[in-house]
């Protein structure tokens, strides 16, 4: 039950700001990599503020077994003057950290911080490819003035009060580079809504469906194929995180994740759309209470997409539909529980028995407050869902 206790703590316990050398104002290029870097954005001005220490760590623990060939950056805002790192190793295999720049305080969820944030990174490390990982709380596709519950482990983009919703994301990431791949060390954030809306700021989404448990990815046993080029080393992140939370007991075995394939989202969202619009009188009579839901929330707010579409499909709509969601879902995996915290004082364990690698947002009478802001996302439109009386 350690796993647990930690996740409970973290709602009545921050950690002061750890003090970092070397301080600059300015990012100042010097030698690097020119093959590729990892950005590291970690929005820790938050109760995860702790996490982002032992992350940081845990990093620097993989970067001094491994040798790569690139450069990884940290961005980490534990709520007073954000820095920008650079992690270095001599030859005796010491990690260091480099502050190339100290901010002033500021809104890291704000997308001009994100985006100015990763130019500093561009400008002084110009590489061929570039992967980023993102770090904080998660809340999938929600918008945040329509999130009533904070969930209890990692809500994308917050910054104290203030959040990213994903339109914003997609707008900061928009004006840097183009991405080998994002992953999202953050709840819920592996619904297709959201991966849809980011299809075009990366070749694959490492994310997932449910809660990421307070300790986040497993960096030290992650770090080599963080720099890896090809969708065979983004699947080797994705099947590590999962194989590091199932060797757990109880309720700390607690994980899922999904390889996502960006180039395919526009294809699923055209099989969905097809089917969308041959049973449109029968979607919104859905039974969801036979809908696989990732988390202990009433109502719940983030189903299992692949069973959704099984509800009202026909059998050969539904091959048709599992073979794009192959192509799309390149790797899953899921514990067979996941764990859920609804307060400092609630978590359950939900149990999975179907599981396609995304989740997304059904429409009911009980939200309708989401509903409304359900109709102006991409996939709203793009996947035929206006065709339905929701």
């Amino acid at each position: 039950m350690k796993l647990i206790q930690k996740l409970l703590f973290l709602f009545v316990i921050l950690l002061p700001l750890v003090g970092c050398k070397d301080e600059s104002n300015s990012v100042e290029p010097e030698s690097f990599n020119t093959d590729k870097t990892i950005i590291v954005y970690m929005a820790a001005d938050n109760n995860l503020s702790p996490y982002a220490t032992d992350n940081i760590n845990s990093i620097k623990s993989g970067f001094s077994k491994n040798s790569v060939n690139g450069n990884l950056v940290i961005y980490v805002d534990q709520g007073q003057s954000p820095q920008l790192i650079l992690l270095q190793k001599n030859q005796a295999g010491i990690v260091t950290e480099k502050v190339m720049k100290v901010y002033p305080s500021q809104n890291s969820v704000s997308p001009s911080v994100m985006s100015s944030v990763i130019a500093d990174v561009v400008s002084a490390f110009p590489s061929k490819s570039y992967g980023l990982v993102l770090w904080s709380h998660g809340y999938g596709w929600i918008p945040s003035g329509k999130a009533t519950r904070a969930p209890a482990t990692r809500w994308f983009g917050a910054d104290g009060s203030n959040f990213m919703d994903i339109p914003d994301l997609v707008s900061a990431l928009s004006k840097g580079p183009h991405f080998q791949y994002i992953l999202f060390d953050a709840c819920f954030m592996g619904g297709v809504e959201a991966a849809y809306a980011l299809r075009n700021c990366t070749d694959y989404l490492l994310t997932s469906p449910a809660e990421v448990m307070g300790d986040g990815f497993p960096y030290e046993e992650i770090f080599s194929p963080l720099f890896g080029n090809n969708e065979s080393d983004y699947i080797k992140i994705a099947s590590t995180y999962y194989d590091h939370y199932n060797q757990l007991s109880g309720a700390n075995r607690s994980a899922s994740i999904g390889c996502i394939k960006c180039s395919e989202l526009d294809a699923l969202a055209s099989q969905t759309a097809k089917l969308i619009a041959a049973h449109a009188s029968q979607v919104n009579t859905v039974n969801i209470t036979t809908i696989q839901p990732f988390e202990c929330y009433n109502p719940h707010l983030f189903y299992d997409f692949g069973n959704f579409i099984a509800s009202f499909s026909t059998s050969q709509e539904l091959a048709d539909f599992n073979a794009q969601m192959q192509k799309v879902v390149v790797y899953k995996a899921c514990t067979p529980n996941i764990t859920s915290v609804r307060s400092s004082s609630h978590y359950e364990q939900v149990p999975i028995v179907n599981y396609s690698g995304l989740n997304c947002y059904i429409p009911q009478a009980a939200t309708q407050g989401y509903n409304v802001a359900y109709r102006t996302s991409d996939w709203f439109i793009a996947a035929g869902y206006d065709k339905v009386s929701w």
